[in-house]
Parts: C-alpha cells; sequence; structure tokens
C-alpha cells in the first residue's frame, strides 16, 4: 500500500471515529407513553441489568440474561421485584452494559430497548425514560415513520430523525425527557423495529444534521402534500416565520395514494366530538380563511351563544382524536351536508410543513440523492455535522395554538354565514 493510500485510510478512520463520538449522546424518550403502564416487566437478553438506586454507583440489584422482573407502583415510589427480593425507591435507574439489549413488556405490547432506563412515579402510572443511543434511536425512527426501503429516501429520514431527536422538545413540562415514543413526538418502537435499510441509512449519514444560519431547525415533516408544502404561520400558530419552512409546489406527490381523498362523517357525531373537545356546545361550523394553496388556515365553531374561531390544524386533530376512522386527513378540504353526513374532499395527509415522506419516495424513484431531497423541503439548509452546532430552542414550541375563545358575531362574520355547512 502507498503512502498515500496508508493516509487515506488513515484519515477515514479519524472522520469515522469523530462522526462515532458526535452521534453518541443519547435521546432522552419516555417509552410506553401511550400504554400509561402502572406495571411492566423488565427482562434481560443480552447481558446483565443492573438496578441502582438514585446516586449510588454500586447495583443493588443484577439480572442475568434469561431474569426478569416487575416494576410497579407503591404509593409516590416505584418498586423492583424479583421473586422473593424486593426494593422501592423514589425512582431506580437500570443500567445495561453498552450495546446490550433488554425488553420492557407492558400487557400486549413487549419492544426491545439499548442504553440505560430511568424509572420513578408520574401519578398513578410510571414513567420510564429511556435514554437511547442516538444511533439505534434514529434507525428504529427512520424504520417506523418511513417504511419504504430505498435508501436515499431513508437517508433523507435519518437526518430528520437525527435533527428532531437532538432538538430537545419544549412539548412537555417535565425535564426528565425530551420525546415521547408517539407521534406526538417522533415513533419510537425500540431496537427490534431496526430495518437493514434503517439501520444502513443512519450510518451512511452518522453525525449529520439540518441547520440554518448555524442552528438545528424545526425538522417537522408528514406524509403527502397533496401538491404543496404549507408555510409553517398558516398552519400553526407560530410567533415567527420560519425561512426554511416555506410552502412550494410539490410535484413529486402525483403518486401518492393521499394526493387526493374523501370522506364522510356523521354529523352528530362530528358536532358531539368538537363540543367535547373544546368544551362548550358546537352547532355547527363555517370554513374560514385559506393560504394560498388553499389549505384552511381557521374554521369558526358555531355555538349558542357566538361563535369561536379556531385553527384547522385544531379542528382537524379534534376530529380524530375523537373519531379515528372519520380519517381527515389534511386542513386542505372542502365540505358539503348532505342530511345528517358531512362530506370532505381534500388533498395531501398530515400537516403539510417540511418534508414529505410520500414525496422523498418519488424524489428516490427519480434518481435524487437525499441531499436534494432536503435542500427541496427546507429552503436554504444546510447538512452539517453535530459537531459544533447551535442547539438554541425557542421559548415556545413551533405547532402551538392558544384557547380559542368564544365570541358574539360581527358583521362580517354574519355575512359569512352563506358559506356556513353546519346548521
Amino acid at each position: 500500500m502507498t503512502l498515500r493510500a496508508l493516509f487515506s485510510v488513515f484519515l477515514l478512520l479519524c472522520w469515522t471515529e469523530a462522526a462515532v463520538a458526535q452521534s453518541s449522546s443519547p435521546v432522552r424518550v419516555r417509552v410506553l407513553d401511550n400504554q400509561q403502564p402502572t406495571s411492566v416487566t423488565v427482562k434481560a437478553t443480552g447481558g446483565d441489568l443492573r438496578v441502582h438506586l438514585p446516586g449510588t454507583s454500586a447495583p443493588v440489584m443484577r439480572l442475568r440474561p434469561g431474569e426478569s422482573a416487575t416494576l410497579s407502583l407503591r404509593g409516590p415510589e416505584v418498586a423492583i421485584k424479583r421473586d422473593a427480593d424486593g426494593i422501592y425507591a423514589s425512582s431506580l435507574d437500570i443500567q445495561p452494559d453498552e450495546g446490550v439489549a433488554w425488553t420492557l413488556a407492558s400487557g400486549d405490547v413487549t419492544r426491545t430497548y439499548t442504553g440505560p432506563l430511568h424509572v420513578e412515579a408520574d401519578g398513578r402510572h410510571l414513567q420510564l425514560v429511556n435514554h437511547a443511543p442516538l444511533d439505534d434511536y434514529v434507525a428504529s425512527v427512520v424504520a417506523a415513520e418511513y417504511g419504504f426501503e430505498d435508501l436515499e429516501g431513508s437517508k433523507a429520514m435519518a437526518v430528520v430523525a437525527r435533527t428532531y431527536g437532538i432538538r430537545a422538545s419544549t412539548k412537555f413540562d417535565t425535564g426528565d425527557y425530551d420525546h415521547v415514543d408517539n407521534t406526538v413526538s417522533q415513533v419510537y418502537r425500540g431496537v427490534r423495529a431496526i430495518t437493514p435499510t434503517s439501520r444502513r441509512a443512519t450510518q451512511e449519514t452518522a453525525g449529520e444534521v439540518l441547520t440554518h444560519t448555524g442552528t438545528l431547525i424545526e425538522a417537522v415533516y408528514f406524509s403527502s402534500s397533496g401538491g404543496h408544502t404549507a408555510n409553517n404561520e398558516d398552519v400553526w400558530d407560530a410567533n415567527e416565520v420560519l425561512p426554511y419552512l416555506r410552502g412550494r409546489r410539490d410535484p413529486y406527490d402525483s403518486n401518492s395514494p393521499h394526493h387526493r381523498w374523501k370522506t364522510t362523517v356523521s354529523r352528530s357525531q362530528l358536532l358531539n366530538a368538537l363540543s367535547n373537545d373544546f368544551g362548550t356546545r358546537i352547532t355547527g361550523f363555517v370554513l374560514g380563511k385559506r393560504s394560498k394553496e388553499g389549505r384552511l388556515k381557521t374554521v369558526t365553531l358555531l355555538t349558542p351563544g357566538g361563535r369561536m374561531t379556531v385553527s384547522a390544524n385544531d379542528f382537524r386533530l379534534a376530529i380524530t382524536r375523537r373519531l379515528p376512522d372519520a380519517d381527515l386527513k389534511s386542513t386542505w378540504f372542502d365540505a358539503s351536508r348532505r342530511g345528517d353526513t358531512y362530506r370532505f374532499s381534500g388533498r395531501g395527509f398530515g400537516h403539510g410543513v417540511g418534508l414529505s415522506q410520500w414525496g422523498i419516495h418519488e424524489m428516490s424513484d427519480r434518481g435524487k440523492s437525499y441531499r436534494e431531497m432536503l435542500s427541496f423541503y427546507y429552503a436554504g439548509v444546510d447538512i452539517r455535522s453535530t459537531d459544533g452546532v447551535g442547539l438554541e430552542v425557542p421559548d415556545r414550541p413551533l405547532a402551538t395554538s392558544p384557547p380559542p375563545q368564544e365570541k358574539k358575531e360581527t358583521r362580517e362574520e354574519q355575512e359569512e354565514s352563506t358559506r356556513r355547512i353546519g346548521w
């Protein structure tokens, strides 16, 4: 081997070690969040699990491969019990060796993780926080959130998932975790969900994140654009216009099964769902302002005491939370009423801000690189190494809306009533 070749190998090894070091910080994820467990079973599989009390270096219990223990609540404390042995404490830390897998089981759900687990009580439920190794977290999220097997699209999703994961969320009041394992953050189902493609995509983009003016971006994404993405301020009640989250025509969505859609919803069920979600009796609604491409920005809810205007995104989420079968896929829709049925026809799936997953899948089929995909959906961003990147987070989450305020009808609103469909 020539001296030049040896030097090239040396540089490659140095770069690889640096990338591993940069991507080694764990992501604090509250796992089994939707299950809200009061009791779970933890099992050592690939190696020992050491159980520690707060602030102690020596383990108070050790689980050998194949051994399991039960975690449960004991008043304000948490308990771990193996056979006749039981320990109670304000919190517990379960520490595996690096890279060693272990499982958590709650009811019918069993998931496999790597990295430590912090356990404490959260009212009537267990708070289970996995300090997930970043690469395992990213590979698992890509497998769950993207699901396609094209490598370039998976690489784009890996950079997005890594950026989102590193940038701690401000959605949660507690400082004990940064994300949850469901769609409130990103779907994370542990290491058993990882596929060869999602693992390779993670490895081939090791340490890469998206930045704008040197700061990690809000790397939001969705399923299908319907032909046009959205400005962040048109969907969410955001304090600032983010220059990298600009709506644009999207020519890569036409093959999406969600490009155009229709659905019907029972009028009584929909109005009950809105009433329960917004805390007042809703008797109908009026479609409000739209963005330039056609997404609804606001919906006015009719009440016995007047009207209340809410964001179209809150309107949609209230319905999908309460009526999962309603299938109101986006805020880009029109609506009509026939008898006791509302008919919706719309475009796209999801909020429409940032990256489209069906879009990058189509771009991959057309031979585009993951860098081209990211540059298309996030305007003016840089792909940089995590080394030295600023980690500023806005004081206010991006996707929040103030509580809707009920008010009397104005003349303008009375004129708008010709568009009402909910009477």
